[in-house]
């Protein structure tokens, strides 16, 4: 349950799953289950961008599996692990537990394991520019695939190859192995991936100057997500559009905020959306003032362990601050008095209120079934 909660964007309510999970396991002594539930929750929890806190929980899980001898599920945690080391940067030992974790897979023959590993390795190997070496991964990735018969996992890696031919100037290539990618979620029924293929070739639309497609693409690929309430990705793909559309730019915005405030997205996201939409309001709109205040109160209530922390609190008090100056608050004094009686201080008050202010603006133009979400 707390495993498809997490998927659907309700990160808190997960957690508090896997917590009540854990009492069970800890009072039968199942320690494989221990080790898989602290693996799920890592995983999640490194997404919100708390990496240290992932980290303890996936070396907790690691022990546990070293000590009952489950060589495949430390392969496996030794890639999670080494993906989200490497989005901090920390590329060096990244790859360390890429190879440890393939030694591993090797030794048991986990053909399957081999494959996800290699198209992770080369996804961080090409951010580092080292694009012929990750192509060759990939390759190696995409042969296991077709030999097992695992069309998805194919799908997957052309998606991850063609964006980056793309990002080297190649883009007929990379538009062909979307298609291909496309085709193949269109066959195997992954409403999900089929949308992540259809948003990476908006993002190349949009680079190349056709922002009639990029549109086109990104709704396509909103409507996907929302039929399968995929809340996390389509929060991101509506954003996209609030920043790209020539026209209904703040709507798109304003849903993409309207599903922020019920899911869990992460922090850093966020705020940027937040920031996004203040800047795309009139200057000195009491909607400026709510959304800076909302940012605040995520950063505050989901920030903790967040290595940007201080700097998205900043954000958050500077978009206050200038909302406030923009009313013609223009004195400490002055301010004090104008936070208390906008009640920016509760938010039962402000977020009921930003509520009300977001459907105002999207009106009819929903993109999602509102009734859906929780």
């Amino acid at each position: 349950m707390a495993w498809f909660i997490a998927q659907q964007g309700n990160i808190s309510r997960a957690l508090a799953l896997w917590e009540q999970s854990l009492e069970i396991i800890e009072r039968i002594g199942d320690v494989d289950g221990k080790a898989a539930t602290l693996n799920n929750m890592a995983w999640f929890i490194a997404q919100q961008g708390n990496i240290p806190r992932a980290l303890a929980l996936w070396e907790q899980s690691l022990e546990i599996k070293e000590r009952i001898g489950d060589v495949g599920g430390k392969a496996a945690t030794l890639n999670n692990m080494a993906w989200f080391i490497a989005q901090q940067g920390n590329i060096p030992r990244a790859l360390a537990l890429w190879k440890q974790s393939l030694e591993i897979i090797e030794r048991i023959g986990d053909v399957d394991g081999k494959a996800a590993t290699l198209n992770n390795m080369a996804q961080v190997i090409a951010q580092q520019g080292d694009i012929p070496k990750a192509i060759t991964l990939w390759e190696q990735s995409l042969e296991i695939k077709e030999r097992i018969g695992d069309v998805g996992g194919k799908a997957t890696t052309l998606n991850n190859m063609a964006g980056v031919i793309a990002q080297q100037g190649d883009i007929e290539r990379a538009i062909a192995l979307w298609q291909q990618s496309l085709e193949i979620y269109e066959q195997i029924g992954d409403v999900d991936g089929k949308a992540t293929t259809l948003a990476n070739m908006a993002y190349v639309a949009g680079e190349t100057g056709d922002k009639a497609r990029e549109l086109d693409l990104n709704l396509q690929a909103a409507l996907a997500l929302a039929q399968v309430c995929a809340y996390g990705d389509l929060v991101t793909v509506l954003g996209n559009l609030g920043v790209t559309a020539q026209s209904n730019g703040l709507v798109y915005l304003a849903q993409a905020m309207w599903l922020t405030v019920r899911i869990h997205a992460p922090l850093a996201k966020t705020i940027q959306l937040i920031h996004n939409l203040y800047n795309a309001v009139p200057r000195g709109d009491e909607l400026q003032s709510l959304l800076g205040a909302t940012a605040l109160f995520f950063c505050n209530c989901r920030g903790k362990g967040h290595p940007q922390l201080e700097e998205l609190q900043g954000l958050s008090v500077r978009m206050i601050s200038d909302a406030a100056v923009a009313q013609g608050i223009e004195t400490q004094e002055a301010f004090d008095t104008w936070f208390v009686q906008q009640r920016l201080k509760d938010p039962e008050y402000f977020l009921t209120r930003l509520t009300q202010r977001l459907e105002e603006i999207v009106g009819d133009g929903w993109l999602f079934d509102r009734s859906q979400v929780s």
